[in-house]
């Protein structure tokens, strides 16, 4: 669809406005909102009217701006890369954007999820004439000391390869293999794209037979957690539910962490991001941030940012899943 379609602004509510025009958007699709293109999503569509959520700061937006679709909905790209990075609720580096812009982010800043110049040795686990279906590996990367990355065929895409590169250093924007099914050729990167408010696909579900060690002896005897399984840390101002979370992200027995904070107040997010590159993995003696991703969505970010980080980091934590790594994700806190 591309940058053609657009409606123009009449209201304006804190994160949230009122669309007028000739326009098709639809349902949970992301939008560039005025001239600063603030990234926005479509969350109801009415007769004569379309109702967005913006996900950054709409001080000085104003009526008469123009919100431009994109054709496709919220996304995050998965790659090399995620690991030891430090993301906000979608999926922008905040690192990055501190060395280009400042502490601060710039509303409308736009930056590559992941970096695209950044050389990556590839090792090849297929050759031409090999049937792939979805799901399968044809690749890994040593993204880190700690992860192998493994290239995966995306959903939805299975076949013949009809061409494969050589192992050696690839950016994340090099095909590194061509795939022919029925109706056309799938030029595969070492990066996929994925809706963030849909769940990637899985063949079954294992039971939940296995525990996961937290490494804090009170929970693992008296409420013991479940690999698969789910918990909340209920509690009032000060009762040390951030803190409870801070120890399992470091010595629980996963081996990914994705950590975010939504909604927190700054300065607790400032001690994780201060604490974990210090940490020291008892595994392999190695930085803890070389298995982790940390997600960054404090109390004074738009609150529409809040929920969609939750959805980011589980996108990403099912990411992993599919490798085959048992993944730890924390939120806190859902209540804000």
């Amino acid at each position: 669809m591309g940058d053609t379609s657009h409606g123009t602004i009449y209201g304006i509510n804190g994160p949230v406005i009122k669309v007028r025009g000739n326009h098709p958007f639809q349902m949970l699709e992301m939008v560039m909102v005025g001239h600063d293109r603030l990234v926005g999503e479509v969350i109801r569509i009415l007769k004569n009217e379309t109702i967005v959520q913006v996900y950054e700061n709409t001080t000085g937006l104003k009526t008469g701006e123009p919100v431009v679709s994109t054709g496709k909905p919220l996304t995050v790209k998965l790659g090399p890369g995620i690991i030891g990075n430090v993301f906000d609720g979608i999926e922008r580096p905040l690192v990055k954007i501190a060395e280009d812009t400042g502490i601060y982010i710039k509303r409308g800043s736009v930056m590559n999820n992941l970096d695209t110049e950044k050389l990556w040795d590839v090792k090849m686990l297929v050759k031409p004439g090999d049937y792939l279906n979805q799901g399968e590996i044809f690749a890994e990367v040593k993204e880190t000391e700690s992860v192998n990355h493994k290239i995966m065929i995306p959903p939805g895409i299975k076949g013949e390869v009809i061409e494969a590169a050589e192992d050696g250093p690839y950016n994340i924007e090099k095909t590194i293999v061509k795939v022919r099914d029925e109706k056309k050729i799938h030029n595969l990167t070492l990066i996929q794209e994925w809706p963030v408010r849909e769940p990637r696909p899985y063949y079954r579900r294992l039971p939940l037979d296995i525990p996961l060690i937290t490494g804090q002896r009170v929970i693992d005897t008296l409420f013991p957690l479940a690999k698969g399984g789910t918990a909340a840390i209920p509690g009032g101002f000060g009762t040390g539910k951030t803190l409870t979370q801070h120890q399992l992200a470091k010595w629980a027995d996963a081996d990914i962490i994705v950590y975010v904070g939504c909604g927190e107040r700054g300065n607790e997010i400032t001690e994780v991001l201060e604490d974990f590159p210090k940490l020291i993995d008892p595994r392999n003696a190695r930085p803890l941030m070389e298995r982790t991703v940390l997600i960054g969505n404090t109390s004074n970010m738009p609150v529409a940012a809040r929920e969609a980080s939750i959805y980011t980091g589980i996108t990403l934590a099912e990411y992993y899943r599919d490798m085959g790594y048992d993944v730890a994700i924390m939120a806190d806190s859902t209540s804000r």
